[in-house]
């Protein structure tokens, strides 16, 4: 839809615009914010996304919302802090939804490679990980806390010790004793190929 501009709109203040947009639905105030904030929204996006057509994707979304919620938004402060705000809603939305897509995929994959999996392996399977288990349980509480964190969680040392309130050299210290004791309890399986390359994953924590 292409939208006639205001001869003086520069001179428009952004909330008078929008007071525009909700007390009238004008299309024309609607259209002078766009063209203010577009090219902004969309270089903010494009440095969180890297990827063009993804940050249009979002910004285009931001201002559908404004323009659909435009009669039950109330500002608190400016709008270009509210247009803002949402952009990064919008991103951190996108963000979750891709981490959720990519954890089911991971559990479709390891859900049809088990279904081709030999009874030998699921059982060996089932031994590495009772293995693994009675590991972590040998390890010292904040030792295995830590460790848990960083297999399970996929938290990097940095942010396992902003977590916990510890210093980066004492999770360094917990993860090479929860090492320790993983190559000590798993150390039978070094000779059988499938298991020493997984022993080796373990061991370069």
């Amino acid at each position: 839809m292409i939208f006639h501009m205001y001869s003086d709109s520069a001179t428009y203040s952004d909330e008078s615009l929008f007071e525009l947009i909700q007390l009238r639905d004008d299309q024309n105030a609607f259209a002078e914010l766009y063209n203010r904030y577009w090219e902004c929204l969309l270089d903010m996006a494009f440095q969180r996304l890297k990827s063009v057509e993804a940050a249009e994707e979002v910004v285009q979304e931001v201002f559908v919302n404004l323009y659909v919620r435009r009669k039950a938004i109330r500002l608190e402060s400016s709008l270009a802090a509210y247009l803002k705000t949402a952009l990064k809603y919008k991103i951190f939305n996108l963000y979750r939804a891709e981490q959720i897509h990519h954890k089911y995929m991971s559990t479709v994959v390891n859900e049809v490679y088990a279904d081709y999996q030999s009874p030998y392996e699921n059982l060996q399977n089932k031994e590495l990980s009772e293995r693994i288990e009675t590991a972590t349980m040998l390890m010292p509480e904040k030792c295995r806390e830590v460790f848990c964190l960083s297999r399970y969680e996929y938290l990097t040392q940095q942010d396992i010790a902003s977590r916990l309130g510890i210093t980066l050299s004492t999770v360094k210290k917990h993860l090479t004793k929860a090492l320790r004791i993983l190559r000590s309890e798993l150390y039978s399986y070094r000779h059988d190929m499938f298991f020493a390359t997984l022993f080796i994953q373990l061991c370069n924590l």
